[in-house]
C-alpha cells in the first residue's frame, strides 16, 4: 500500500452523500409526494378508498379531503419530502397514523451538531430521548406528545402521540427526519414497533 492510498475509514468519510433515500411502508399506508400540483389526485382516491362502501357522508369526506390538504401543506412548509398516511384496519377498527419525511438542511453554512449532542440536549431538558442503531446508520429517537387542538385537527379532542427518528446523511451536514404521529394515543406504545419497524426500512441510495 503507498503512503499516498487512503484508508477505509477515510474512504467512508470522503464518500459523496447518497443522491436519494428509500423506504417501504406495510400494506394499508398511503404515499402522498408533497407537491402541490400533484396531491390533490392522490388525496381524493385516499378519501374515496376510506370511505369505500359509504355513499351518504359527503360532509365527511370535504372534511378528511380538507384536512390532508392542510396536513400536507404544513409539510411542505417544513421541508416535508414525502406524507405517509395509514388506512390499516384490526378487527374492522382504523388505525389512524401518519408518516412525514423531512429533510433539513445545513444552516448557516456550519457543521450541524452530531446527533449525539442533540440527544444529550433534549435529555437535559427531560424530553424521552435516546440513540438507537438502524441499517441506515445511528438516530435519534425521540417521543413527544402534542395536546389536543380541535380547531386545526378536524374535532380531534385527544392527545397525539409522536415519535421522532433523525438520521444524519451520510457525507453532508443535512439530516432526514422520519415524524410518525398517531392520535390514537393509548395505542401509542403498540404502534411503536411498528414505526421502527419502517425506519428500519430506510435505505441510501447511491
Amino acid at each position: 500500500m503507498s503512503q499516498d492510498a487512503a484508508t477505509p475509514a477515510q474512504q467512508i468519510a470522503e464518500a459523496p452523500p447518497p443522491r436519494d433515500y428509500r423506504i417501504a411502508t406495510p400494506e394499508g399506508w398511503e404515499r402522498i409526494v408533497l407537491d402541490p400540483a400533484t396531491w390533490d389526485r392522490v388525496i381524493g382516491r385516499i378519501v374515496d378508498k376510506a370511505f369505500r362502501g359509504v355513499d351518504n357522508a359527503p360532509h365527511l369526506k370535504d372534511q378528511m379531503r380538507e384536512s390532508l390538504r392542510a396536513q400536507a401543506a404544513g409539510a411542505v412548509a417544513n421541508g416535508g419530502l414525502e406524507l405517509y398516511l395509514s388506512l390499516m384496519r384490526l378487527a374492522d377498527m382504523p388505525l389512524p397514523a401518519s408518516l412525514v419525511v423531512t429533510f433539513i438542511p445545513p444552516r448557516g453554512g456550519t457543521e450541524p451538531p452530531p446527533l449525539t449532542e442533540l440527544a444529550l440536549a433534549y435529555a437535559t431538558q427531560g424530553e424521552d430521548v435516546r440513540m438507537t442503531d438502524f441499517p441506515a446508520g445511528a438516530a435519534l429517537r425521540r417521543k413527544w406528545r402534542e395536546e389536543p387542538d380541535p380547531a386545526q385537527q378536524a374535532g380531534n379532542n385527544r392527545p397525539i402521540a409522536h415519535l421522532d427518528i433523525q438520521f444524519q446523511v451520510p457525507g453532508s451536514g443535512a439530516y432526514l427526519l422520519l415524524s410518525f404521529s398517531t392520535p390514537m394515543y393509548e395505542l401509542a406504545e403498540a404502534l411503536d414497533g411498528l414505526f421502527e419497524s419502517i425506519a428500519s426500512t430506510l435505505r441510501w441510495v447511491r
